[in-house]
């Protein structure tokens, strides 16, 4: 009887270490000042993401602008291009070159809409692939962009994430949920496919390199590290998560509440904030 009342965690303690380990390496590595300073949880909503556009292509660089502002890198010189059929899969998978005064740049996420900064001119600039089926669905497009905005910010700042270069796109998925993109990214970690799945278009999803559960896992770091009510972060998040968000919410205190491992780590990198 005393095992229904034992509290179960959301994910696997391996999971949620390398997580949390890695959540506090990013906050080393990329700004964690402007984090606490001006850094905050992004919702889906017009209110984020304001604009009238008559095209694809005017709805892509809307979502692209908006969230550049959110990460704080306007100032990095990003071109979007759009995916086409064409396009060989090596050419939009080579890595950027490293432009050493990048790594230099500071973030600022604290700017107003229509706020304007100089872009570093370059001329190798830092291309975003998108695919224009993905504006069918905004949310997990501006998800996308997210995760390849944390991508270049791993390759211009030369770091490696905890278990090196193998856990690439995972890291770099955590970092956008360090930019604060976590419900767009925990919305857009796992699609239904439903009924006969005449509706599913796979084109305009996310891939995702965290599953659902762990994203949310990451969501709820996040909120517990900016100290953001729960309610806000429920309020746009996919009713099936809520349960999901609350048990990592329990989850995540625990660990952190432990004098050792990667929680205290975690605390010590945060203390000053």
């Amino acid at each position: 009887m005393l095992s229904l009342f034992r509290f179960k965690p959301l994910i696997d303690p391996n999971s949620a270490e390398w997580i949390i380990t890695t959540f506090a390496w990013a906050l080393k590595h990329f700004d964690r000042r402007d984090f606490f300073e001006h850094g905050q949880l992004v919702q889906p909503n017009n209110d984020f993401f304001p604009g009238r556009v008559s095209s694809v292509e005017e709805k892509a660089d809307n979502i692209f602008a908006h969230t550049l502002r959110y990460v704080g890198l306007q100032h990095w010189p990003f071109e979007l291009k759009p995916l086409i059929a064409r396009m060989t899969e090596e050419a939009c998978q080579r890595p950027p070159l490293v432009q050493t005064e990048l790594a230099s740049i500071v973030r600022h996420s604290g700017l107003e809409a229509g706020e304007q900064v100089a872009v570093l001119v370059t001329d190798t600039p830092l291309y975003v692939f998108y695919n224009p089926q993905q504006t069918l669905k905004p949310e997990d497009m501006a998800a996308s962009y997210a995760q390849v905005i944390g991508q270049h910010l791993m390759v211009q700042c030369q770091q490696l994430p905890p278990g090196g270069a193998d856990y690439f796109a995972e890291a770099a998925e955590i970092v956008a949920h360090m930019l604060g993109f976590g419900v767009l990214l925990s919305n857009s970690a796992y699609t239904f496919r439903g009924g006969c799945g005449s509706c599913y278009n796979a084109m305009a999803n996310r891939q995702p390199a965290l599953n659902e559960l762990e994203s949310v896992f990451t969501l709820a770091l996040y909120c517990r590290l900016k100290q953001i009510n729960q309610k806000v972060a429920l309020r746009h998040l996919k009713k099936h998560l809520h349960a999901s968000f609350k048990r990592a919410a329990k989850q995540i205190e625990r660990v952190l509440q432990q004098p050792e491992g990667a929680g205290a780590e975690l605390m010590k990198i945060t203390g000053n904030f």
